[in-house]
């Protein structure tokens, strides 16, 4: 009973002593700026509140981490190595990287890094595979379940590549989407041409045309688009053609 009163406490057996001793113990936190505890905590009438950890645990797993930039990642990795160093040099080395990697984390911008390699997505390729899905998809769900997948697959195209650098298993986890569902969603983009899976190995390259999606230096796009058409178009073979 954290909120108990005075007359409560005394018909519970707290002796007038005690209680004048919680309201100096009282008076002593608010000098010194010190949370004030209840009288009915202070006399061990009642427990005290429990407040929200200010410094909860970090998140170290993979999928928290692939959120970070890689000087975050390398930053919160150095703090956590310096809290287990025996050596308070070492430490304070630690730490001191650690304030360096911050400052150089991409973080520190106000949202977006728009010149850290961001996809350029035509708009006639956009209307064209959305117009084509809709028309193609069993019902309008799967349609914007193929095209939320295909954005996805265009923000991981390599560097001045058409190739999209995630495979169909990587990409499940970063949709939240289960096998089934995504081999529909990716037969379905093939089949309305949004994209061209390619065997490699063992292994089912996904691409994407970079005349509808590049990330790379401009200079380099036309290179891009005739590798696209020697490897992938006239080259290979696209994964439904096999």
């Amino acid at each position: 009973m954290p909120r108990a009163t005075i007359h409560e406490l005394r018909r519970s057996g707290v002796s007038q002593e005690d209680i004048e001793l919680a309201k100096a113990t009282q008076a002593a936190q608010r000098r010194n700026g010190a949370p004030v505890q209840s009288i009915a905590v202070l006399v061990g009438a009642a427990l005290p509140r429990q407040r929200p950890n200010p410094n909860p645990p970090t998140d170290l797993t993979d999928r928290a981490l692939r959120r970070r930039g890689a000087y975050d990642q390398a930053a919160l990795l150095a703090d956590q190595q310096a809290l287990q160093e025996s050596s308070p040099e070492r430490a304070l080395k630690a730490r001191q990287a650690a304030t360096t990697l911050k400052e150089l984390s991409a973080s520190n911008q106000i949202e977006f890094d728009f010149f850290g390699g961001n996809v350029s997505i035509a708009f006639q390729y956009q209307d064209a595979v959305t117009e084509r899905l809709f028309e193609a998809a069993p019902t309008p769900t799967k349609a914007k379940e193929a095209g939320m997948i295909l954005w996805s697959i265009c923000r991981h195209l390599s560097w001045q590549s058409y190739e999209c650098s995630k495979t169909a298993a990587d990409l499940c986890e970063i949709t939240r989407t289960d096998k089934a569902q995504m081999a529909r969603a990716l037969d379905l983009l093939e089949q309305v041409g949004a994209i061209r899976r390619v065997k490699r190995g063992r292994t089912k390259i996904i691409t994407v045309t970079p005349e509808g999606a590049f990330r790379g230096n401009v200079n380099t796009h036309a290179q891009a688009v005739e590798r696209y058409r020697l490897d992938v178009i006239e080259g290979g073979k696209s994964d439904s053609e096999k």
